[in-house]
């Protein structure tokens, strides 16, 4: 714990916050500040009988405080569903709060996410549809997390919002008292195109786990957004495909989404 305060301290000393980029989620509409946003994905599950209703959804809600603070809390819920079964489960809530301001384009998020996910099911079904996100489906005693975002204009209508840090987790290994660290380096990259009614992204996602015994742990995604940009709801849709069969033995998993974000205090 003592280099990640290390590390949040040099980044709040070396740069000046600023602009909204919104905390947590990053499929609803960017750089929003005072929102509400539900998502529900549905992943492919290859290897179950699962149904399309089998998957999670992420409730989302953030609150600017003024111009230089947010907060952000977030509830997610997932389901697996058979003809024979069905099982739900309630993943670790997050609450964290942003640091910014006016001068720059950087929002610098501090999290932490509550341990409360049971052990059912109901389980990999969430884990395969969290993405974007730091890890709401894992059976960690503590999760806390610190992550950038920058956003870089690339035109009148298009940007790219650039997103990494590092996430720390002490988990159970089994029935000894012994206690696993792991480290991750979640990222995201997308390209937004803002058009007169409707806003598109390409985005590359990943959460690496650089420390820890389970490789499962690390996934990669690529992903196409759509969403209608009104004044005050933001209705969308999302389609991509796991990437870490590039790297590792495996196959292509697709997942597929929808969002809908409504603006407040406009």
């Amino acid at each position: 714990m003592r280099d990640l305060a290390v590390l949040l301290i040099s980044i709040v000393g070396a740069s000046v916050l600023a602009a909204p980029a919104q905390a947590q989620t990053i499929w609803s509409r960017p750089y929003q500040p005072n929102q509400v946003a539900l998502e529900a994905v549905v992943p492919e599950l290859p290897d179950d009988d699962a149904s399309v209703t089998s998957g999670a959804a992420f409730l989302t809600a953030t609150r600017s405080l003024n111009e230089n603070v947010e907060l952000a809390a977030e509830l997610p819920v997932a389901r697996y569903d058979t003809d024979a079964t069905s099982s739900a489960a309630v993943g670790n809530p997050y609450v964290g709060v942003g640091l910014s301001s006016s001068s720059r384009p950087i929002l610098l998020e501090l999290g932490v996410r509550i341990p409360v996910v049971p052990d059912n099911e109901a389980l990999r079904a969430g884990q395969e549809a969290d993405l974007g996100r730091t890890a709401a489906f894992r059976d960690e005693n503590i999760s806390t997390s610190a992550l950038l975002n920058g956003r870089v204009p690339l035109g009148r209508r298009a940007s790219l919002r650039l997103r990494s840090g590092l996430t720390f987790a002490s988990a159970d290994q089994g029935p000894t008292d012994d206690r696993e660290q792991r480290w991750r380096l979640p990222y995201s990259a997308q390209l937004w195109w803002e058009g007169e009614r409707f806003m598109t992204g390409l985005s590359v996602e990943g959460r690496p786990l650089l420390s820890g015994s389970a490789p499962s742990q690390t996934t990669h995604h690529a992903v196409l957004s759509l969403m209608l940009d009104g004044a005050r709801a933001q209705p969308g849709l999302f389609v991509g495909t796991g990437l870490d069969p590039l790297v590792q033995d495996g196959q292509f998993v697709a997942v597929a989404g929808l969002t809908m974000s409504v603006s407040y205090d406009r």
